[in-house]
């Protein structure tokens, strides 16, 4: 199943963060999951004013 994954729930995923639960971060890794451009969008612009630290480059992150 396809699923338009938020922002928020996209960085938690990639993060490790807790607020993801297992079935979740299940459903999301075994999923064909979509992320708009805009979230892109959105996570540049956070990096690049400090609102957002991926502990590398954003670039980097992205190739990740």
């Amino acid at each position: 199943m396809r699923q338009l994954l938020d922002t928020h729930t996209f960085i938690w995923f990639v993060m490790g963060n807790p607020r993801i639960s297992e079935n979740w971060r299940s459903q999301i890794e075994n999923n064909d999951n979509l992320l708009s451009l805009v979230s892109l969008w959105e996570m540049a612009i956070k990096h690049s004013i400090g609102k957002l630290n991926f502990n590398m480059s954003f670039p980097e992150f992205i190739e990740q």
